[in-house]
């Protein structure tokens, strides 16, 4: 009788150590253009929007940039030091963020993968 229980709480330790939720779990992702980067306070983070010409892009300042935020899909995105170093102002990319978001406007979301898209 002992051997079945320790065989039946191993068996339960063992099977809920093996799984993994971060698989199933559908994480938003966002594309649009890198406008605008900035670090404050040792926190590095960008301005996406969706739609931009190249015109607003040249001419855009972070005032600006908030602005056209006001009428589309936009965020900040913080994230570390390595992936802000990798964007560049005026790349286009797609996002995956977890799924908490911070009540701002624009709002703030975690990056956690970001992929260039080539066009």
């Amino acid at each position: 009788m002992k051997k079945a229980i320790l065989f039946i709480i191993s068996s339960m330790i063992v099977f809920t150590g093996c799984s993994n939720k971060e698989e199933n779990t559908n994480y938003p992702i966002y594309e649009g253009t890198v406008v605008y980067k900035e670090v404050k306070h040792d926190k590095y983070r960008f301005l996406m929007l969706q739609n931009i010409s190249k015109e607003d892009l040249e001419n855009g300042n972070p005032e600006k940039f908030a602005q056209l935020a006001q009428d589309q899909e936009a965020a900040f995105y913080s994230l570390d030091k390595e992936n802000y170093e990798s964007i560049e102002v005026g790349q286009k990319v797609r996002i995956t963020t977890d799924l908490n978001q911070y009540e701002s406007n624009p709002p703030l979301r975690t990056a956690l993968k970001i992929e260039n898209i080539n066009e």
